[in-house]
């Protein structure tokens, strides 16, 4: 039994440190949706000229998909937490209708992930998912080697 509560109190440790990192990477999205390629909405609607228009695209591309992949890390870490918790004292129905939640809850997070896989292949690699201009990857190539 001391291992099942450590795990549950290393699930509630994880998610605490995920819980945290999305609220910094809502703060850097700065509610700047990812409208996506299929929007359909003119760059000039996004006011400022067409280049940082474009580069506010990329950025909130990877923003995106970083917000989407730590909401459903988050939300298979509460989904693993109440599957190792111990049923208390309830009636059948209730058991039944929390698995069924349980249930719900792992396809909507699955589906959040391959939402975040399509943002993603819409980019042509990580430096343009990040906005980056090319200069600039070069830059971190060189300090990176």
């Amino acid at each position: 039994m001391k291992q099942k509560s450590l795990d549950i109190a290393l699930l509630e440790n994880a998610l605490a440190a995920i819980e945290k990192v999305l609220a910094h990477a809502d703060s850097e999205l700065q509610g700047a949706p990812y409208l996506g390629p299929t929007a359909n909405v003119p760059l000039e609607a996004l006011g400022g000229d067409p280049q940082s228009q474009e580069q506010r695209l990329r950025t909130s591309a990877a923003q995106s998909a970083i917000n989407i992949c730590l909401s459903s890390a988050a939300a298979l870490v509460d989904v693993s937490q109440a599957l190792m918790g111990t049923p208390k004292d309830r009636s059948r129905q209730d058991l039944e209708r929390e698995w069924q939640a349980l249930i719900t809850h792992t396809k909507i997070a699955s589906r959040s992930a391959y939402r975040a896989a399509l943002i993603m292949a819409a980019q042509k690699n990580l430096v343009a998912a990040q906005g980056l201009a090319a200069d600039e990857a070069e830059d971190l190539s060189i300090l990176t080697h």
